[in-house]
């Protein structure tokens, strides 16, 4: 796992480049499924959780397609204040991870369907693949 420090300069550093790098470069990591754990450089205290949410408020800076959406977020800033906010947070995160799993699932199917050529089951009955010449 890497281990990213954050200064109070609030630059970060990955330990194991050993080089600075951006919140870009942290969503690159995210997208590349890279493990990575974000640490006050003084402290030790985890930060990863702040660095994330930064990621997504970069994100919508962007421009990007709105996930969560402001009822939503009203949503979950209800969440904090109730008894269920532990298990409402793992619930919210099996249904994302079912969701990704679905889509991939999609994703390979719409992919297989787009492959399956219907001529090629005609092959046999019309003598595809035979040599041309010794007709």
């Amino acid at each position: 796992m890497k281990l990213i420090k954050r200064y109070p300069n609030r630059r970060l550093y990955d330990t194991e480049l050993k080089a600075y790098i951006t919140l870009a470069d942290v969503r690159e990591y995210i997208k590349d499924y890279k493990a990575f754990e974000v640490v006050d450089s003084k402290s030790g205290q985890p930060l990863t959780r702040q660095v994330l949410l930064q990621v997504l408020s970069e994100m919508e800076a962007e421009g990007h397609a709105s996930v969560l959406t402001d009822k939503f977020l009203e949503e979950i800033i209800r969440l904090y204040d109730s008894r269920m906010s532990g298990m409402a947070g793992q619930w919210l995160e099996q249904a994302m991870v079912g969701l990704l799993a679905q889509q991939q699932q999609w994703q390979q199917e719409l992919k297989r369907m787009q492959e399956f050529n219907p001529a090629t089951l005609f092959n046999p009955f019309f003598g595809a693949g035979q040599d041309k010449s010794k007709k």
